[in-house]
Order: C-alpha cells, then structure tokens, then sequence
C-alpha cells in the first residue's frame, strides 16, 4: 500500500513545486489533477491547487467531490498574503468540496508569484484608483519570488508534520 498520493493543478508552476516538495519529503507518487487517479491503495492524498474566485480551482473542486472516506491534507498557492482572510476562506471552500466522510489531516498556504503580465495590469488599475476589488489587494506586489526557498522548506516541514498525523491515525486504527 502507498503511502501518499500527492494531486496538484498548477498554472504557473507555483502548486507543482508545492506538491514537489512534499513529495520529496515523505515520498509519495506525484500526479496533475488531470491524470490523477482516486487514491485507492494509499493511505493518504494530498491536493495541491491555486486559488480561483476564493476557492479551489474548478478541475480541483471536481477531483475533492469525488473523494470519500479518504484521509487528505490540503495546499494551496496564491496571490494574497499568507494567512489573510482570502486564503483562509478558500481552505473552508475547499474542505466544502469534498465527498463524504473525508477527514482533513492539516492545511498549508503559500503564496506564489503572480505572472508579470498579471502584476501590471494591478499596478494599472491602482494608478487609476479603479473601483475593481483586485484593485485592493496587495499580494501581487510581494508576490515575486515565491514559492522560494523558505517556501518551500516550510512545505517539507508541512509534509512531515502532516505524515507523521496520519501515523497517529494508522497507528490507531482509526485510519
């Protein structure tokens, strides 16, 4: 039996290199939402995806709803800073999705590098005080350079941490 199925949509290559580093730090079998399978002989999955209209990409939110009774750990990239409303919303949305007694085993955020197209049209929009919500938000100018390093070791730490969780509950049975 597998251990961990690790799923991910990724634009930009921002989730991938997210769903990489978990990969790498508790092995797994990596695989895009489009080719991704159900995760029937693992003990575990994880879906990676980046934030569309404040919750899980469209491909993504059809791979959670067809999960059931399945351990998963959460992770997301965005544009926003981390740990703000937005993104925090988009974990409720996400967990919304899924099928029928799933159990979430942890979360993780990271922002990601907003494409430089992208962060010109923002800069446009505040120059001229538009009245668009995107207009607001400022996590596209912290945005470049993400997922780093740093990044990317606390998406390591995510994977252990979240492994070791599902340990307890394999141990326990309660799995």
């Amino acid at each position: 039996m597998g251990r961990w199925l690790v799923v991910y949509s990724s634009v930009t290559g921002n989730t991938k290199k997210v769903a990489e580093a978990f990969c790498e730090a508790v092995g797994g079998t990596l695989a895009a939402v489009e080719d991704a399978k159900m995760p029937e002989g693992f003990d575990a999955v994880a879906v990676g995806y980046w934030l569309w209209r404040g919750g899980p990409d469209p491909k993504t939110a059809a791979y959670l709803s067809k999960l059931s009774g399945v351990n998963v750990a959460l992770f997301e990239t965005h544009a926003a800073e981390n740990r703000s409303e937005h993104s925090v919303t988009a974990f409720a949305r996400a967990a919304a999705c899924l099928g029928k007694n799933c159990r979430v085993l942890n979360v993780f955020e990271c922002q990601g590098q907003v494409p430089e197209q992208v962060r010109e049209k923002r800069a446009k929009l505040e120059a001229e005080k538009s009245k668009d919500p995107h207009a607001k938000a400022q996590g596209w100018k912290t945005s470049v350079g993400h997922p780093g390093e740093a990044d990317l070791a606390a998406a390591k730490e995510f994977a252990l941490r979240t492994d070791k969780k599902l340990s307890y509950f394999l141990k326990k049975g309660d799995a």
